[in-house]
């Protein structure tokens, strides 16, 4: 590690996941579940990217212009490479986050900034940094984005990661993944002695043995850094108070749903809490979060009333789930939500086509309905991932052709790699989940396959343990149920 990387994992890369919540589109359900104006953006910029799958989509995806950096040379020079292919020009850069800040002259007010796995993992000094820069650079009306590791979740862990972090540090002069790997080692053989430290948090075992079998790539970024910082939400929001940002809304939306998450008596409890910040924090306790995802902004723009329903009106959304593989209920950690009422029905039947349509085209065909009621059940379904926000038809057009050569790009590297597991729509604007066996078949597709038989064919012997025989039957499902998803959203044709 260079004095330069402040402390941060630099021979090993990061893995490659795309994280739904950096799409800045999709902050609009948030918003508008939470009463305020949703934020207009035309700029954005990540900090710390990683191997930037997620500012690629982004970027390919929809008409916001992305800039962002990360410390890794691999990292960006992979960015760049999709950022290429969809010719989408966003401006990459390899720098840390006070070499980022000082390109003052290049850099425009951003309406967007997005932080995903950062404040957690760098030291104090870098996320002061992080905050005049957002301070700085971020527009008026805009909004950021961060993804972190919370305490209390967080807490039952932290001992043991010292540990881990203790032994590797005295390793010797292997490779950061040989040091974890005896860490691990030494920390299984400990844990089989049944320490007293680990018989108060029973919880850490079982965490353990998933760190076991996870990525090096991702242990090594997540748990060996020499900065590693759960943090309770008082604590961020002390920090982006300097630059000038107040709290708006849970990011996750199934965070807005409290019946999924806290009981009545909670409930209760956080109501009577006035303030902001200690209620956040009050939640953090009740619901022992390991991870908060959280917009901030700097003056909120209150939504109520007819305003609040013209808004709603004017939300274009999609079906990106199969009808028939829409659960009739979710549940969550205290509770349980329904998505087979009246209102979610009229929904699905407006968005089965799978056609983007506003929610006043659903309360069209929807007779008997309020906006509200149906407004609620978009977001719900949305909040359960089978409904997401679709630009409007000009914005689809534009975009096509760039979504249309990086999801190419990454359909060329599926058949030797299953790092990315996300393509482009040009619809939502972002990513849509799709794995190394669907990208084969489209990869087959792309190649002249039409038949189940052609596309397991084109399958087998790059994917690994699956035979014919079951290739042959997946293909039949994807092309059946699968493809008319991945058409209607402009992934595939």
């Amino acid at each position: 590690m260079s004095d330069r990387s402040a402390g941060y994992v630099t021979d090993v890369g990061y893995t490659f996941g795309y994280h739904a919540a950096l799409n800045p589109l999709a902050s609009r359900l948030a918003f508008l579940r939470a009463g305020l104006e949703p934020p207009r953006i035309a700029t954005a910029c990540e900090l710390g990217f990683g191997q930037g799958v997620s500012l690629a989509v982004h970027a390919a995806a929809s008409p916001v212009h992305w800039w962002g950096n990360d410390l890794l040379p691999e990292h960006v020079r992979f960015a760049q490479s999709l950022d290429t292919a969809s010719g989408a020009g966003s401006v990459l850069v390899e720098a840390t986050f006070e070499e980022f800040a000082k390109r003052t002259p290049d850099l425009p007010r951003f309406d967007f900034i997005g932080l995903h796995g950062v404040l957690s993992w760098i030291s104090a000094g870098n996320r002061v940094c992080i905050a005049d820069f957002i301070r700085d650079r971020l527009a008026p009306g805009g909004v950021v984005y961060t993804g972190y590791n919370a305490l209390p979740g967080w807490a039952d862990m932290v001992p043991l990661r010292r540990l881990l972090t203790e032994h590797a540090a005295r390793a010797g002069t292997g490779s950061t993944v040989s040091r974890i790997d005896a860490a691990l080692d030494f920390a299984a053989r400990l844990l089989d002695t049944h320490p007293l430290a680990i018989r108060s948090t029973p919880g850490v075992p079982a965490r353990f043995e998933r760190l076991r079998h996870a990525d090096r790539r991702y242990l090594a970024h997540e748990y060996f850094n020499r900065d590693w910082d759960p943090l309770y939400f008082a604590d961020v929001a002390g920090l982006f108070a300097t630059a000038g940002l107040h709290y708006a809304c849970p990011a996750q939306l199934r965070d807005h749903l409290d019946a999924l998450n806290l009981t009545d008596g909670q409930r209760g409890l956080l109501a009577e809490t006035g303030d902001a910040v200690f209620r956040e924090t009050v939640r953090d306790f009740v619901t022992n979060a390991q991870v908060r995802r959280d917009y901030w902004i700097r003056d909120a723009e209150p939504l109520a009333g007819e305003a609040l329903r013209e808004a709603w009106r004017g939300t274009r959304v999609v079906l990106t789930t199969p009808r028939g593989d829409v659960a009739e209920r979710v549940t969550g950690p205290l509770g349980e939500l329904r998505l087979a009422d009246p209102a979610h029905r009229a929904v699905l039947a407006a968005l089965g086509d799978h056609r983007p349509r506003t929610v006043a085209e659903v309360h069209a065909t929807a007779m008997g309905f309020q906006v509200d009621e149906l407004a609620n059940a978009v977001f719900e379904l949305a909040a359960a991932g089978q409904v997401a926000l679709a630009q409007d038809d000009a914005a689809i057009g534009r975009r096509a052709p760039h979504t249309g050569r990086l999801n190419a790009q990454l359909l060329a590297q599926a058949a030797t790699s299953d790092d990315v597991a996300v393509l482009a729509s040009p619809v939502t604007g972002g990513g849509v989940a799709v794995d190394r066996i669907e990208q084969l078949f489209l990869g087959a597709m792309t190649a002249g396959g039409s038949a189940p038989e052609e596309l397991a064919a084109h399958a087998l012997g790059r994917a690994t343990p699956w035979d014919e025989a079951e290739l042959v039957a997946r293909a039949r499902r994807f092309a059946e149920r699968r493809l008319p998803v991945l058409r209607a959203l402009g992934i595939a044709r």
